[in-house]
């Protein structure tokens, strides 16, 4: 099995998606409401890699998503 070698997503597609960036470096964010007080909050770095939270409170999923992104550039830095 050939896995086909992931291409690097253009930072003008990125942020026509991801518009919320700054807080985490490399690292894009979305927040939408998906119903009355339910919130869908998003990530996604340049190479593809996702995250996700739903709940009420959308700055505070936003925060947590903050910490996963870190944790995973934390964890590719530290990569063999």
């Amino acid at each position: 099995m050939t896995r086909e070698p992931v291409a690097l997503i253009s930072l003008d597609a990125i942020l026509s998606e991801y518009p919320l960036h700054g807080q985490v470096q490399g690292w894009f964010f979305r927040q939408r409401e998906i119903s009355n007080g339910a919130w869908l909050v998003e990530g996604s770095d340049r190479w593809g890699r996702l995250l996700s939270r739903t709940g009420g409170d959308p700055e505070s999923l936003l925060a947590k998503l903050v910490d996963e992104a870190e944790e995973i550039n934390r964890a590719v830095s530290n990569a063999p």
